[in-house]
């Protein structure tokens, strides 16, 4: 007993579906990866959220009119959310804690090795420009004083 040509495509079309759905689900996680390593404020996290949601309509374009000559069908949404749905439920939390774990060990690592390194010029650094700005705030009240005497 053989499938028919038809049902084998839409079966394809579904599973297109179903892997987009899971890759703009990662998207939004390498996003929100992102976030939690560089927290930022709200205007910069709308700007994200709209880029995202570009991205996600292009990629929705794409697949209907590539895999379905532009027909919209419901089964072709039906399967990217299923896929956007297995891929929360299976993956997500854990690449998420994985990525800010590893990212958060590495950041520490090259923090120290940056910190031992840069650490004496940049503490030398400091005290070099506190000792010019009280150098200069000394010249500020002298100028200041000869003005006022005048």
């Amino acid at each position: 007993m053989s499938v028919s040509g038809t049902i084998g495509q839409e079966a394809a079309f579904l599973g297109t579906s179903i892997l987009v759905g899971a890759a703009l689900f990662l998207a939004y996680d390498v996003l929100r990866i992102f976030r939690r390593m560089a927290p930022h404020g709200n205007l910069w996290i709308g700007i994200e959220d709209f880029l995202y949601w570009l991205f996600c309509t292009a990629a929705v374009f794409v697949l209907l009119y590539r895999e379905n000559d532009g027909m919209v069908r419901g089964f072709a949404f039906g399967g990217i959310v299923i896929g956007m749905l297995l891929y929360y439920v299976t993956l997500s939390r854990l690449l998420i804690k994985v990525n800010v774990f590893l990212f958060r060990k590495i950041g520490g690592i090259l923090g120290k090795i940056f910190g031992t390194v840069l650490g004496p010029p940049v503490k030398a650094g400091k005290k070099f420009t506190g000792f010019l700005i009280k150098r200069l705030k000394k010249i500020g009240r002298a100028v200041k004083m000869g003005l006022c005497k005048r």
